[in-house]
């Protein structure tokens, strides 16, 4: 696992030269990514620098980046882990490639020469890569099929600069740090910021499953005007040559990858045996290691089966040491799971490690994790998870997750909630608007799951509804929240993106579209975000074997039956537990990594929340109404509605803008505003 970036010089009668300053700056950024060394690399046409911060996983004493081929003419930095590297190296070696090394990386090195772009989809991993061909001056950036790693872009005066993360990009001079409002509309409803865009306007996200393949032009000494500049630049090649435009994904990078649904009349036995058997492989590939591993156990069906696995092919394996577990829980009972982890710890008898928090941890973490994000993500359990990998790091550099099972299986309530629209559909849309809205709006605090599945089955259209499951505020709460000339502003809202994201989906069944949106939006953007930018915080390496692409591409051959129906969710997956761990630990209430942020709000972190969004300096931003701002905090600390992911959805948008609008954006920055909040959370 590591940090990449890289600067190309798109028009080569360009004036520009990266600085030994420049360079440092943009690596220092990503240190924490790759502790144990760094490396970089500028072209000798002077087109391209390459960086690149290591965090040593596989073949630790020759896995050095950049790394090349056997000339120097070709140069690979590499995010991520390729679990058939083995498979691929057999391969290109018969092929007449040789190897110096026994790193995962090499095999992108000599791939791209043999395949070029069609290399990705042979890679079984979670990856972002970029490759410069110094012969050909060809340059391509590719991430995996599920956006497991991240991938960011810009252009800057005629210069494309990619990294891991946007920090690092910020920190090439030239490059802005203006809020997009179109982000930060569909930020309100999504709680993230779904790809392309990121908060920050010109900086993009590379779409999950892509490749781009950019053909750089060297600079011809007799062509001195602007248009022979403009006929000597960059231009991609995949598949076609187009204009380059990086706020527009198709014409900047193709997709090589998506997930696509059918639904073989396979018999239930025979899928629940056929998920165990993928399932296991995927463990068995992502324990690929050279540096202790181990697993985030959160008690819940997912991590658990993870850990089951890990177990058995321990056992098979004939090693001694035992499995490596690591849990964590809140001062909160109602909200813990440690006792569930616990007893999955026990029957496998596992190295098992806890830790427990509090609203103290989010004060004195809240700056710097929104620093690391780098954008707002509403995103509670990213504290904890961080302060878990941190924990975590003093006994293992790689941990695998259960992240995916939900997504796959359709593990979410919402999944059994959705599907009663269908009986909804005949009444007209004011009226069931009208009468479920009426009736969520006289259930208690205490209710609050009951009155978001009311509040969204009143929704008739499909991406409105389904952009409202996770939501901060749906369509009707952004038009009371935002100021009208921020809504004027924006491009796409939310519902329109997930109702582009919806026109992939090959499926017209509701929850196979459900998922598919998951998949694309809340996974990719919001979950796997959290779970690479918190782990490497701590310089720990995340896995997710249920994100192994073979059993994805299984997983949407099921019939929607096998996952969710009725009041049931995860009906396969929850049966294959039941090989593996006890029933009341399978069927128990569904918690999921919930924070108890509900009532620190109304408690302890009342005075917090209020200097923060209802003081001065969050006024003065002009985006949202004020008493709308204030009825949601006076609603939530009177007990009237439980507005806790509203308010955490403003507070981080806060927290982003004092960080990095107001301020440079740097650690020191973080340090500042944490020194701050600290303060007032007292």
């Amino acid at each position: 696992m590591c940090g990449i970036a890289g600067v190309i010089k798109l028009d080569p009668s360009a004036d520009w030269r990266m600085s030994p300053e420049v360079a440092a700056r943009i690596l220092s950024t990503l240190s924490y990514r790759g502790p144990d060394g760094i490396g970089q690399w500028t072209s000798p046409d002077g087109l391209c620098w390459l960086g690149h911060t290591r965090l040593a996983i596989i073949d630790r004493a020759g896995g050095h980046q950049p790394m090349a081929n056997e000339d120097g003419s070709l140069q690979v930095v590499f995010n991520g882990e390729i679990y058939n590297h083995a498979i691929i190296r057999a391969e290109l070696e018969v092929a007449g490639h040789r190897f110096a090394s026994h790193c995962d990386t090499e095999v992108l090195v000599h791939g791209t020469e043999q395949w070029g772009t069609a290399l990705p989809a042979r890679l079984r991993g979670m990856f972002a890569y970029a490759a410069y061909d110094t012969r050909a001056r060809q340059f391509t950036l590719a991430r995996d099929r599920l956006g497991i790693k991240p991938l960011y872009y810009t252009i800057c005066d005629q210069v494309l600069i990619f990294a891991s993360e946007i920090k690092a990009i910020l920190a090439y001079p030239g490059v802005k740090r203006e809020v997009d409002p179109t982000a930060l509309l569909q930020y309100l409803t999504f709680r993230y910021v779904p790809a392309p865009l990121t908060m920050f306007k010109g900086i993009y996200k590379m779409p999950a499953g892509h490749v781009a393949r950019l053909q750089l032009r060297a600079a011809d000494p007799s062509q001195r005007s602007g248009g022979a500049a403009q006929a000597a630049a960059a231009r991609p090649l995949n598949p076609e040559p187009r204009t380059l435009n990086p706020g527009h994904p198709s014409s900047f990078s193709s997709p090589y990858w998506d997930v696509h649904f059918r639904h073989d009349p396979v018999p239930f036995a025979e899928a629940l045996d056929k998920t165990d058997a993928l399932l296991k492989d995927a463990v068995s590939s992502h324990l690929m290691s050279d540096v202790p591993l181990g697993a985030q156990l959160s008690g819940g069906v997912d991590s658990s089966l993870i850990v089951a696995q890990m177990e058995l092919l321990r056992r098979e394996g004939g090693y001694a040491e035992p499995v490596r577990t690591f849990a964590i829980g809140f001062d909160h009972e109602a909200f813990s799971e440690l006792p569930y982890a616990r007893q999955v710890a026990q029957q496998y008898n596992t190295e098992h490690h806890e830790v427990t928090v509090g609203y103290a941890d989010f004060i004195g973490q809240f700056a710097r994790l929104c620093w690391v994000y780098d954008e707002p993500v509403s995103e509670p359990a990213a504290i904890p998870t961080y302060l878990l990998c941190k924990f975590a790091r003093q006994h293992v550099t790689v941990m695998l997750t259960g992240e995916g099972g939900d997504e796959l299986f359709g593990g979410y309530p919402k999944c059994a909630a959705d599907q009663w629209s269908k009986y909804l559909a005949w009444m007209p849309a004011g009226m069931r608007r009208g009468l479920l809205r009426g009736a969520a709006s006289l259930l208690p605090f205490s209710k609050r799951r009951a009155r978001i599945a009311l509040e969204n089955l009143a929704i008739f259209d499909e991406a409105e509804r389904l952009s409202a499951w996770f939501a901060g505020f749906d369509s009707a709460g952004v038009a009371g929240l935002v100021r009208p000339e921020v809504l004027r502003s924006a491009r796409v809202s939310a519902p329109e993106h997930l109702r582009n994201v919806l026109a992939g989906c090959d499926s017209p069944h509701p929850l196979d579209r459900m998922l598919y949106a998951d998949l694309h939006t809340w996974l990719v953007d919001d979950l796997l975000i959290k779970g690479d930018r918190m782990s490497m915080a701590s310089s720990v390496e995340a896995r997710v074997p249920f994100l192994d692409h073979p059993l994805v591409e299984y997983a949407a051959t099921l019939p929607p039956a096998y996952k969710a129906k009725g009041r049931r969710t995860k009906i396969l997956l929850k049966k294959l537990a039941e090989r593996y761990i006890p029933r009341e630990t399978i069927y128990r209430r569904k918690v999921g990594f919930t924070v108890p942020i509900s009532p620190w709000f109304r408690g302890p972190l009342a005075g917090f929340v209020k200097e923060m969004l209802l003081g001065d300096r969050a006024a003065s931003r002009n985006y949202f109404h004020r008493p709308a701002v204030e009825k949601l905090v006076n609603d939530h600390l009177s007990g009237k509605t439980d507005q806790a992911r509203a308010l955490w959805t403003l507070l981080s948008l806060e927290v982003w803008h004092r960080l990095f609008v107001d301020d440079d954006g740097s650690q020191a920055a973080a340090g500042r505003l944490g020194a701050e909040m600290g303060a007032g959370g007292e």
